[in-house]
């Protein structure tokens, strides 16, 4: 061990930073408190955000400061940086960071993990102008605040009027789109039945899927967790439009390949997504999607002190040979070998290669109706469901906000009334927002505020 501290850099406050940390942590604890390690995490953001929840959140069902974990309480044996990577320099390991109140830091690094994630694609037309995306909080809060102001338009309009206010176009066939287009549909029934003058209301919801069947990222041989999920969104009336494509978001609705357009004053994308590229990484070697390659040690190829986790990087899967998953549960178990394989390597042991073949992936298409697989073996419904609530919970980062999450579907539980639901009955910030506002506009509005 050196004398002065050796230094491990964090990048990101997402799923693969936090379990690197604690991974780093229950290894390196005594190097910690001796003072022969220090760690250093760099995000610009204050809050670490569960997309589990995503849908329930934007539905009413939990309240968003319970899918938000502080980072100071995340990684309370670290020093935070509050700012964002804006180049690295390999070759004298450190890494400038603009801080948010616009200074320029040079942070030196010992270890540093890259886990910068990913971010929502603007690559149609018009998308990233009118379209409402998920990914980023801003953009999430854009797309709360969206449905909120549609809803209220819609109950103090006639009926015909109100029926365009709630047409919405959801892009996406994967999980994220499926779980937003169903819970979509659930919460405007919600609504039908908690409030009369929405009873005779048609709302419309357009599923666009540009393959040939739902949910690609499964297995072919999981047609029972497709059909149910389609048999799911029929019931809620949602129209699947299959092999088509979206070639240009206006203001208006959506543009198809085939030359059809759809009448939206919302749509809501889950397509596609964009990985940052920092200054003096344009050399490490790349895959199409623009993830950094990395060997099965979780190291960047021919950087024995730089490592990647989670949306980021190309991680090659052990058993098929083919690129992990991006998705949370990658994310959190790139991040916790990536952070064993960083304290092996500062206590000069022997690193391990990664080797996690996976457990399953699972969806919630409203109260009760689950897909999910475990190991290839197929569950749908209340079981489903269930499993995913339980899961979720595992993976909150903090206690505190696990619980006050769980009040929440208490609450459901009892009072039968979604707790973040206050639309009809209230004012509430979101009129201050003017029906014509765009997306870009709304989250410049929120970022100011």
């Amino acid at each position: 061990m050196k004398n002065t501290p050796s230094q491990i850099v964090l990048i990101g406050g997402g799923y693969a930073s936090v379990w690197a940390y604690r991974s780093i942590v229950a290894e390196l604890m005594i190097e910690m408190m001796m003072g022969r390690v220090k760690i250093k995490v760099i995000c610009p953001e204050d809050f670490h955000f569960f997309h589990g929840w995503t849908a329930e959140s934007l539905t009413g069902i939990i309240r968003d400061e319970n899918r938000m974990s502080p980072l100071d309480r995340i990684f309370e044996h670290a020093e935070i940086i509050k700012g964002r990577a804006v180049q690295i320099d390999t070759s004298s390991q450190i890494i400038y960071v603009k801080k948010n109140d616009g200074d320029l830091w040079a942070v030196p690094y010992d270890q540093l993990l890259l886990g910068t994630g990913s971010s929502d694609t603007s690559a149609i037309e018009g998308l990233a102008e009118h379209a409402y995306q998920l990914k980023s909080h801003t953009s999430y809060l854009c797309t709360k605040l969206r449905i909120k102001f549609l809803v209220q338009q819609a109950a103090e309009a006639d009926s015909q009027t109100a029926s365009k206010m709630l047409r919405f176009v959801v892009a996406g066939c994967g999980f994220t789109g499926v779980e937003i287009a169903s819970n979509l549909a659930e919460m405007v029934d919600v609504l039908k039945k908690n409030y009369p003058v929405l009873q005779n209301v048609q709302s419309s919801i357009y599923l666009i899927n540009s393959r040939h069947e739902l949910l690609p990222g499964l297995q072919k041989n999981l047609n029972r967790l497709r059909r149910y999920a389609e048999r799911t969104l029929e019931r809620y009336g949602v129209e699947i439009m299959y092999q088509k494509k979206i070639v240009r978001v206006s203001a208006q609705g959506v543009y198809l390949c085939d030359g059809s357009f759809i009448e939206s004053r919302m749509v809501i994308t889950t397509i596609g997504q964009s990985r940052l590229v920092l200054e003096g990484t344009q050399k490490m070697e790349r895959d199409s999607e623009k993830r950094i390659l990395i060997n099965s040690f979780l190291q960047v190829n021919n950087l024995s002190s730089v490592w990647g986790a989670g949306d980021a990087v190309h991680v090659t899967h052990s058993k098929t040979m083919q690129a992990c998953p991006s998705n949370a549960l990658w994310a959190i178990k790139q991040g916790e070998h990536a952070g064993k394989n960083i304290a092996r390597a500062i206590l000069s042991q022997s690193l391990k290669p990664f080797t996690y073949k996976g457990l399953g992936q699972c969806a919630s298409l409203g109260i009760g109706k689950g897909i999910g697989e475990l190991y290839g073996i197929q569950f749908t419904g209340w079981l489903a469901w269930i499993m995913r609530w339980f899961f979720f919970q595992h993976f909150m980062p903090l206690k505190r906000e696990m619980w006050q999450e769980i009040a929440d579907w208490v609450h459901l539980l009892i009072t039968r009334r979604r707790r973040d639901l206050n639309i009809m009955n209230s004012k509430t910030q979101n009129n201050i927002y003017p029906e014509w506002m765009q997306p870009h506009e709304l989250k410049h509005l929120i970022y100011q505020n």
